[in-house]
């Protein structure tokens, strides 16, 4: 069998829920949808991160 690496990229770098209403936002949010990939096989989640309004940032302090 081959080896096979499957990421999730829960969040998008520039994507706002108005452009997509199911993007995660909340830490309970993200978990979940991480678990759920975790569970249909994804060994890896790729995130970006958030201000806690949900928009984008590269501020990580």
């Amino acid at each position: 069998m081959e080896k096979l690496v499957i990421t999730c990229a829960l969040t998008g770098s520039l994507t706002s829920r108005a452009q997509n209403p199911a993007l995660p936002h909340t830490p309970e949010e993200l978990a979940n949808d991480a678990y759920a990939c975790y569970e249909a096989g994804a060994t890896m989640i790729h995130l970006h991160a958030r201000m806690p309004d949900g928009t984008p940032t590269l501020n990580f302090v």
